[in-house]
């Protein structure tokens, strides 16, 4: 696998003119990390894309098992990612409100370990 790389901001890396490239498993990993923040309905294209988090994350009360189980698939159906060997979340709230998802995978490209991906909410 190979993709075009992606800032913290998820801006386009350009390097000498040129946009720089990510394979394997970094590419695996940004491709989860663009995947869980990417909001259901956010694409015009294409509203049956994206992370439901305004219609079954962000609601009340809470449902952590809920939550976490939707995490879990939208990682497990990102292409390359074969098996989920660590997972947890964490929610900040107060005015940072950020919700940290961290987790270990098996992949195509083989094993990542400790990956974090943060959704500012």
């Amino acid at each position: 696998m190979i993709g075009r790389a992606l800032d913290s901001n998820n801006d386009l890396l350009i390097s000498e003119g040129r946009f720089r490239v990510v394979q394997d498993a970094p590419e695996i990993i940004q491709h989860v990390r663009t995947r869980l923040q990417f909001y259901l309905e956010e694409w015009f294209l294409n509203l049956n894309s994206g992370t439901p988090y305004f219609q079954q994350i962000f609601t009340k009360p809470v449902n952590l098992a809920n939550i976490e189980s939707i995490l879990k698939v939208r990682i497990l159906e990102t292409e390359g990612i074969l098996k989920l060997t660590e997972f947890s979340m964490t929610y900040e709230g107060g005015s940072s409100r950020q919700l940290s998802v961290s987790f270990s995978a098996e992949t195509t490209s083989g094993t990542i370990d400790n990956n974090e991906v943060t959704i500012n909410v």
